[in-house]
Parts: structure tokens; sequence; C-alpha cells
């Protein structure tokens, strides 16, 4: 089946669904137009054309708040048919490669800076990438995160076996390329903790260019970054990721179809010829109904057929079981008792914004847990299901850019209630759209840690003086 036609009775299986509509409607413009198509089909009897499904799937920002797997698959499969039958324009081209971005901008700051930031020529640059004129480029600093790390005299470029906690670090690109105080955060509490850290080499973790239907360059991506992570598991190293959306992409996203006909058949206790499996084909399902099928046919029903079926999927599985979000593995440090609790006192009042790709993660809010051990910090956490509305480089495109705004509205009304000093979130896209709407100022929450172990140290310098 074409992915336009599997996404036709999707869509048709939402409408008639509709369990996801109040949850959806507030930051959801695909929902609204999926519903709105649909209902005018109906009412007039003339087919939703493909034109309107391209603009439909174009404004999806995987933000995974859908609880429906299936929509999701067909849209991004829509995408990438599309994408496969028409092309990716050159503004799309320019804008999905995060990482070429950050090396290019990178590499003469003072130069892409001033160019960004003057009105003529960075008017010219937005109108050529099909950039809002409204929308703010973050500032390139001196220095990135590799430079910092080069410099370094104790380098923590590539593994030993001198410790029994150690991490590979996976940075991100909008990390690595624009705001380095990030990751060189990561590497202090880490070494802090006493945890040895591998940085690896590292691409893009592919989910903007899987978000614009680019398959090529998300399987580039996705591809060499496994190869990489799974060597470090297999030398004994565990993954953590500063970026929610960098670890959902390796946790999750990596992992859809990687189906294990071992453990399948351990979960549904199967000790005869015969085994269960739902007719939908979907594995999750306990529910059924179910049908029995000889168990020598289960690996030829489980091969992974998918979209990252290229890349070998119990590789897939090894890497993604083995990643970590840093919140969740420092709150397991320090559950173990492991982790370093000389924490000084931080001063301010924090509202802390848990973005949709940690929560997809079903992780909790291991950050709101860490910063609750810090003396004199006053933080709220923002509950509920609130998107930013940027969605790494939607929020830059010229038609999307209102969406973008409309969207985040809900998001800034509740910080304003609160009335914080500092806004803390861990998603750097949602920090670029909130000092795109907002003067706060956005920090991430292991900015604050680091602060935290900070201010200890100055404090037992002074006793000691």
């Amino acid at each position: 089946m074409r992915a336009e036609d599997k996404l036709r009775d999707e869509i048709n299986k939402c409408r008639n669904c509709q369990a996801c509509e109040s949850l959806l409607d507030f930051s959801c413009p695909a929902f609204r137009e999926m519903f709105k198509l649909v209902d005018q089909e109906r009412e007039s009897g003339k087919q939703i054309s493909t034109n309107q499904l391209i603009h439909l799937v174009g404004l999806c920002n995987f933000c995974a708040a859908c609880p429906c797997l299936d929509i999701r698959a067909a849209i991004i499969d829509a995408k990438t048919e599309y994408m496969d039958q028409y092309g990716l324009g050159f503004r799309i081209r320019a804008l999905e490669n995060v990482d070429r971005i950050g090396k290019w901008g990178g590499a003469l700051p003072p130069v892409t800076n001033f160019l960004l930031q003057n009105k003529v020529t960075g008017g010219l640059i937005k109108k050529a990438l099909g950039v809002h004129r409204e929308r703010k480029f973050p500032s390139f600093p001196k220095e990135n995160f590799a430079e910092w790390l080069s410099r370094r005299q104790n380098k923590h470029v590539g593994p030993t076996s001198r410790h029994n906690r150690k991490v590979a670090y996976f940075s991100g690109c909008t990390a690595r390329y624009l705001f380095p105080e990030i990751p060189e955060a990561v590497i202090e509490i880490l070494e802090r903790n006493g945890v040895e850290v591998f940085y690896l080499g590292q691409q893009c973790c592919g989910m903007p260019s899987l978000l614009e239907g680019d398959r090529k360059l998300t399987l580039e991506f996705a591809s060499a970054n496994v190869a990489r992570l799974a060597e470090a598991v297999e030398d004994g190293y565990h993954i953590v990721c500063s970026c929610p959306t960098c670890g959902f992409m390796l946790k999750n996203v990596l992992k859809i179809g990687a189906h294990d006909p071992a453990a399948y058949r351990a979960s549904i206790r199967s000790t005869t010829v015969f085994v269960k499996i739902p007719v939908e084909g979907s594995l999750s399902s306990v529910y059924g109904p179910f049908i029995e099928v000889p168990d020598t046919l289960l690996e030829t029903l489980l091969r992974d057929n998918g979209y990252f079926s290229a890349i070998n999927p119990k590789t897939r599985r090894m890497v993604a079981d083995n990643t970590f979000d840093l919140g969740e593995f420092f709150r397991m440090l320090h559950m173990r008792g492991e982790f370093d609790t000389k924490l000084g006192p931080v001063g301010m009042r924090v509202a802390y914004y848990p973005p949709c790709h940690l929560r997809e993660q079903n992780i909790g809010t291991p950050y709101q847990y860490l910063l609750s051990l810090i003396p004199e910090l006053s933080v709220q956490t923002i509950g509920g299901d609130y998107c930013c509305g940027n969605a790494g480089i939607m929020g830059f495109k010229q038609e999307f850019h209102r969406s973008s705004i409309k969207i985040a509205s809900r998001l800034i009304s509740r910080i304003k209630a609160l009335g914080p000093e500092v806004i803390a979130t861990d998603c750097l896209s949602c920090r670029i759209q909130l000092n795109q709407l907002t003067n706060y100022e956005i920090l991430h929450p292991l900015q604050i840690i680091k602060e935290s172990y900070t201010n200890y140290q100055e404090h037992i310098e002074r006793k000691a003086v």
C-alpha cells in the first residue's frame, strides 16, 4: 500500500475515534487540519487531494503528544514518499542539516553573527532560506564545545577502562555549536561525580531530516551514530544525552520495528509450537484479538521492514536500551547514594518546563527531582501538555512561524503567571523559542546544578581562609 493511501486510512480512523481531539486541539495544527479535511470530504463527497495531504503532513512537528503511534508513522511515511516523488527545495535542504549549519556558521563566529544580525544582510539571508523576518537567530559563540574540549588539560576524547562508572556523551548539534556552556557543564558535573566521560565522534541525531521526510540523510546520520554508539556500549559505556530530542531519537524512534522474537516469546510465556500475535500486528496489544501461528514463522513475521530496517535491529535495540537522559542518569545515581550532594545554595525562583520529547520518554521529570536537592532554590514545574511550538527548524519557517507563536502562547501565559526570575528547560529548541518570546534568562537545569556545585566549593574555600 502506498504511504498516501495508508495516511488516508489512518486519518479516517482518527476522525472516527476522536479520543485525542481535546488533548491535541491546543497545540497540534495537524490534527485540526486533519479533522477539517475529513469533514469536508464527507460533506462534499470530493476526495482529499494530494496537495491538501502534503500541506497536512507539513504541519506535523513530531512533538509526539498524540498517543497513537499509527498516525505518527503514517505521517512520517507520507512525508518521505512525497519527498521521494517531489524532492526537497533548497530552503529545506539548507535548514535540515543542523550539523552543517553549526560547522559553517561557527567557522568564523564574528562574521556569521554580523551577517545574521545586520538588518540588511540578515534580511536577505532569511529571505533566501525561507525564514520568517521576525525570527531571531541565536548567536554563534566564540568557542564551540569541541574547541573547549580540545584545549582542556584533562581531555576526555577517548575510552579507557579505569572507571566502573563510565558514559559516552551524545551532546547534540545545538549544544555543540550554539550553546557550548551546556555540554561543558555536563562534563564538569560528571567528573564531579566520578564518572568517566567518553565524548565520541557524532553526527546530528537525524530528527530534523526525519521530520522533513529526507530518509537518505536521516539514515546517513543514524547509521554513523548507531555504529559508534554500539561500539561504546560493547566497551561497557552507557550513553547519556543532555538533549531530550536526541534522547527520544536514540531511545524511542530508532527502536521502532526492531523487534526481538526471543523477547516476544518471553513476554507471552510461550512454551508451545504455536504463538499468539495480535491480528492488527501491534505487538504492544495484550487484549487481542489474536491469531495463532507456528513458532517457526515468528522470525519472518517480526522481520523489520520499517524506516530504519537498513540498520541492524539488534544493534539499534542495544543502543536504545543503553541510552539515558542525563537527568534520568543523575537521578539513578542519587537513588543509589552515588550522587555528590555537596550542593551550595542558589537563591532564585525558577519555572521549570519539561519539554515534549522528555515527556515522551516516560521517565517522569528527573530534573525536578534533582533541582529539589539544591538549597534555597525555589522550583515550580509546569505540568500539563504544554508545547513551545518551535519544533527544531519548523519554527524558523516562514509558513510555520505564526502557528509556532500561537502554540507557544499557552506556555508563555503559564510562565508569566508563575512570575519566575529564571526559566529552566532541557530543550534548546525550547530555549530558542523562549528567548524569542520572553525576556527571562533561560538555563538548562544542569547549568543550575553546576552553579550549585560552584557555590558550595567557594563557600568551603572562604571558610578555609
